[in-house]
């Protein structure tokens, strides 16, 4: 599904923009106030929020365009060796920090070992960065990292690094730096008031360096600001009464004040991920049979689920990525059909059969299961009670008593480690396909690993354990589809539903730019409007 962008004219905007600018050069965004990094340093914040206000601030080196590809920002190419353990990066030689400092290679050098420095605490990103030997200067316009292993996801993870200005952040240090963010993007950092809002001005020095950017130069309004809003209430109304002229992660009770409505428009973006997956324990009955696995895929009806709870605004997911990832495999859209009559029959081939009439299968010469027993399974879940009634009520005509156990993090933590679980939520975010190792690679069943299904298969394990060795883009795709084919015949994980991020925007928005993951956008090409 390709990521939304707007480019159209305008309605109406806020009478008056915070600071009093005239609504024509400053644009206001509202957020939850739960989406508030603690520090604006992505270096150190390990939040998505944090990355999104830098990229006002500082243009990475590449990013992830709305078509999903990586794209140029202030490096004009890259390339590795054939192992992957060398990434080269050429930089553009016309680049300037917003201090009137150089960037170049150097200036590369100093991020990645900030990053890398323990005295950052900059678990998150380094996370990301991977094990840097070291960096080298080849010359002004050219670094190479030299890695200690192989490390393919080197472009997804600078695609999220801030570049500062080694001056600035040496001058500022770690603590206060956040209040003094130095990059090389559109917008300088004006002020940020915790609990309230982050404003940044248009540098006019910039040089529409992010291939992003539709013409040289500096960006078209004046100002931006991020408004912190902690009531549902306030957020949902905040464009419609024009204190707003965009709106994220809008509540889904407003969607239809926006949807079709005069002056405003309704884009929807998404994550690529796995969606809001259950995945099942096949270390124990009854889900170490195949037949019962595969009999709950049958008998769940993803689309009655999202128009009933969601108004179908949420996307359905058929397999182990979701359908905006780039590495998705289309035969999962397929490959259990809901057909609740094929989900008896083999529930019955199990050995699951209601003989006491009373509604619920119980087992009946089914292995390590006392003859009897009901047929019950557990679904634990964060939250979205909702979503876990709904399948209740879809498996309680096949014969199956689904109990609904809502937990907090820890909790689930708990019994993973544990492996006490019938189905359990496990969900991740990310447009690399390396994900499928970390949750499908039995290496990874252990304390603290992310591989909780029980599940063992050497093919399987071969081809998800390329992916932290190759790098052609291309070739990771296809291994992450044979991937997700093997884990589908095996009926390992119950696809739901994938969470939407709604924005309301005014009509006074042009060239308001959604990434390919929901979360992130581009100001670069944002200009208002006002007829």
């Amino acid at each position: 599904m390709a990521a939304a962008s707007i480019l159209v004219l305008v309605g109406c905007a806020p009478d008056a923009a915070p600071g009093g600018d005239d609504a024509t050069d400053h644009l206001v965004i509202a957020w939850p106030a739960s989406r508030e990094p603690a520090s604006l340093d992505g270096h150190i914040e390990p939040y998505q929020t944090a990355w999104l206000i830098d990229y006002m601030i500082a243009d990475p080196l590449l990013i992830i365009g709305p078509d999903g590809g990586f794209h140029p920002a202030l490096a004009t190419g890259w390339s590795s060796n054939a192992v992957a353990d060398q990434w080269t990066f050429t930089l553009r030689s016309d680049v300037v920090f917003q201090d009137g400092t150089p960037f170049d290679a150097e200036a590369v050098r100093y991020n990645v070992e900030r990053i890398l420095d323990p005295a950052t605490r900059s678990g998150e990103m380094a996370a990301h960065v991977g094990p840097v030997e070291h960096v080298e200067i080849v010359d002004d316009t050219t670094v190479t990292l030299h890695y200690d292993a192989p490390w393919v996801t080197v472009l997804d993870a600078f695609r999220r690094v801030p570049i500062w200005s080694p001056v600035a952040a040496e001058r500022w240090g770690i603590e206060a730096f956040d209040r003094h963010l130095v990059g090389a993007g559109p917008f300088l950092l004006e002020e940020w008031v915790p609990n309230d809002r982050v404003t940044v001005r248009r540098w006019d020095g910039y040089g529409g360096w992010n291939s992003i950017a539709d013409e040289p130069g500096p960006a078209r309004v004046e100002r931006v600001t991020i408004r912190f809003i902690g009531e549902e209430a306030v957020l949902g109304n905040v464009v419609r009464t024009g204190n707003a002229h965009v709106a994220m992660n809008l509540p889904t009770t407003y969607i239809d004040d926006y949807r079709g409505a005069e002056g405003f428009s309704l884009v929807t973006g998404y994550q690529a991920g796995t969606g809001l997956q259950m995945v099942m324990n096949t270390r124990r009955p009854p889900f170490s049979d195949l037949r019962v696995r595969q009999a709950l895929l049958h008998g769940t009806d993803q689309h009655a689920i999202n128009d009933l709870l969601y108004d179908g605004n949420y996307l359905t997911s058929d397999g182990p990525l979701n359908t905006v990832h780039r590495c998705y495999w289309e035969g999962s859209a397929d490959h259990y059909p809901h057909d609740p009559e094929t989900a008896r029959r083999l529930l019955e081939a199990a050995g699951y059969t209601d003989r006491d009439g009373d509604g619920i299968r119980e087992a009946h010469g089914v292995t390590g299961v006392e003859d009897g027993t009901p047929l019950r399974v557990r679904w634990t879940i964060l939250d979205r009670e909702e979503m876990g009634e709904a399948v209740q009520a879809q498996w309680r005509p096949l014969g199956i008593d689904l109990v609904i156990e809502i937990v907090p993090g820890p909790v689930q933590l708990e019994r993973v480690n544990a492996r006490d679980f019938d189905l359990i939520y496990e969900r991740q975010r990310s447009p690399d396909p390396l994900l499928m190792d970390m949750l499908w690679n039995s290496a990874h069943d252990v304390v603290g690993g992310w591989a909780w299904t029980g599940f063992v298969d050497a093919e399987l394990d071969g081809i998800v354990s390329q992916l932290r060795v190759i790098a052609d883009p291309d070739a990771r795709c296809e291994l992450a589809r044979e991937a997700q084919r093997i884990i589908m015949d095996n009926a390992l994980m119950l696809p739901t539903l994938s969470e939407p991020i709604f924005y309301a925007v005014s009509d006074e928005v042009r060239g308001f730019q959604l990434a390919s993951e929901g979360q992130f956008y581009f100001l670069h090409n944002v200009e208002l409007v006002r007829e």
